[in-house]
């Protein structure tokens, strides 16, 4: 992954973005569940309103019938000489009716409409009063038939007319609406800032991961004020602090490994001129002996002289090839190569007791986890017959199907794990093992002894599969 070349990918949205969304989705749904039940109740409202006016009106017309009935006053005459009878045009102030009176001849004589007809220009949006349904409240006309002396007079028409109320919830939603959408655009900024001021450290967390790939261990975050973040941060730090100490290990090792390569190149080099260079010139002057001899007896003794030079030398040989790779794991297999080494080891410390216990059949071992192994063993050997002070050693090798388990243990010095060694020995011996992926552990402390256990894989197929995700 890339980090300095992060981009947020076409069609993902930042989380900043989301989380606006999401409350301004649940504000938005928020006002739609409450319009519904502002509507309802609405509805609820005005059929009821509108009923109880219907029917409040309906029982003071009878008595006003009543009254007109028994007394001949009903005949009253506007200043324009016309004559009216229920006076309707003074009956504006009844909003949610509509009364008409129609003569026998059905024509509408009086009515109470004119008074009232300017509120029509401020009635709401269609779809509010779509979304209103009045169709449940009953707008069915009555009609109350007139009769005078049995002498029918015409119909008095009252209608339902829920306008006005509609007007007034409309007004009321407009309302409503508008604080609501002051409340819906302050949350929207309080959330925006609020999750902006929350993720700001994201963009420290991105740089300070950049100078991480980039090689610079030594980046660290702050202490965040955010609780979610802390966490991050302090992780951050501690994997830096590791990788950081890591590299140096590496760096420290790789010179280490570079040094010791130069010494053991140096150290042979030496080896071969001053051992296998006198063997030579001792060969060339025996055979210069025999060229120039003139008794058999004298060519007789050089050519003996230079036997046992070339066996000398090809011990000496040996022993060097030895130390460039043990012949003897391809020979023997790695359990027989263990064991002999432990026996020449022994060879040569009579002082201290040697406790064995050594599978000879290891199985099929790929061969870089049996020179991993031998390595190792070589390595524990070498540092309790220097180191130690020991008396007592304790090895045992053993296997299952997948594994080879070594398992060293004296009771010397000991030493402080704690303590990064300036030698390559133990942290040389933990990389080759790790890099087979197998484990070593050391259980160690100032005077009781040293416990070294290590397991590596027979078959090294963690190591090809790796590679082969690493192509991939």
């Amino acid at each position: 992954m890339q980090i300095n070349n992060f981009k947020q990918a076409p069609g993902f949205m930042s989380l900043q973005l989301k989380l606006n969304l999401i409350i301004t989705s649940l504000l938005i749904f928020l006002l739609g569940v409450s319009a519904y039940f502002v509507i309802e109740n609405a509805r609820e409202d005005v059929r009821a309103e509108v009923n109880s006016t219907a029917n409040l009106v309906l029982h003071l017309l009878d008595a006003e019938i009543v009254h007109y009935t028994s007394d001949y006053g009903w005949l009253n005459r506007y200043s324009s000489g016309e004559t009216s009878i229920f006076r309707l045009g003074k009956l504006g102030d009844i909003r949610h009716l509509r009364i008409d009176f129609y003569d026998a001849n059905g024509r509408l004589r009086e009515t109470n409409v004119d008074a009232r007809g300017t509120h029509l220009k401020k009635l709401p949006p269609a779809w509010f009063i779509k979304s209103m349904d009045l169709s449940s409240i009953g707008t069915e006309e009555r009609r109350k038939s007139i009769v005078l002396n049995g002498r029918f007079l015409g119909d008095l028409v009252v209608t339902p007319d829920p306008s006005y109320e509609i007007i007034e919830v409309w007004e009321d939603t407009v309302g409503l609406l508008g604080l609501v959408g002051v409340f819906f655009v302050l949350m929207n900024v309080l959330a925006y800032i609020a999750v902006r001021y929350t993720f700001k450290p994201v963009k420290q967390i991105l740089e300070a991961l950049t100078q991480v790939e980039q090689g610079q261990f030594n980046s660290r975050l702050p202490n965040f004020k955010q609780i979610e973040l802390q966490g991050i941060g302090q992780k951050f730090n501690a994997m830096a602090d590791t990788l950081q100490l890591s590299t140096q290990n590496n760096h420290r090792l790789t010179q280490q490994i570079i040094r010791l390569q130069e010494d053991e190149r140096k150290n042979l080099a030496q080896d071969i001129h001053d051992e296998i260079g006198q063997y030579l010139t001792a060969i060339h002057v025996d055979a210069s002996a025999i060229l120039g001899a003139k008794k058999m007896a004298t060519a007789k003794e050089s050519a003996g002289a230079i036997s046992n030079i070339t066996r000398q030398m090809m011990t000496t040989i040996h022993e060097l090839l030895q130390r460039l790779r043990p012949r003897v794991l391809d020979e023997l297999g790695l359990g027989l190569a263990l064991a002999e080494l432990i026996h020449s080891w022994r060879q040569r410390n009579r002082n201290i007791a040697l406790i064995h216990n050594i599978n000879s059949d290891l199985g099929q071992v790929d061969e870089s986890v049996a020179i991993t192994a031998y390595r190792v063993m070589q390595e524990c050997l070498t540092n309790v017959s220097k180191h130690a002070k020991a008396q007592q050693l304790t090895i045992n090798v053993s296997q299952d199907d997948r594994y080879v388990r070594l398992e060293i243990e004296d009771d010397g010095l000991g030493f402080d794990a704690t303590k990064n060694s300036n030698g390559y020995g133990l942290a040389g011996m933990k990389e080759r093992v790790q890099g087979l992926f197998g484990s070593m552990t050391i259980n160690t402390s100032i005077g009781g002894g040293t416990q070294i256990t290590v397991l590596l894989p027979k078959q090294n197929n963690q190591f090809s599969e790796a590679i082969t995700h690493e192509h991939d």
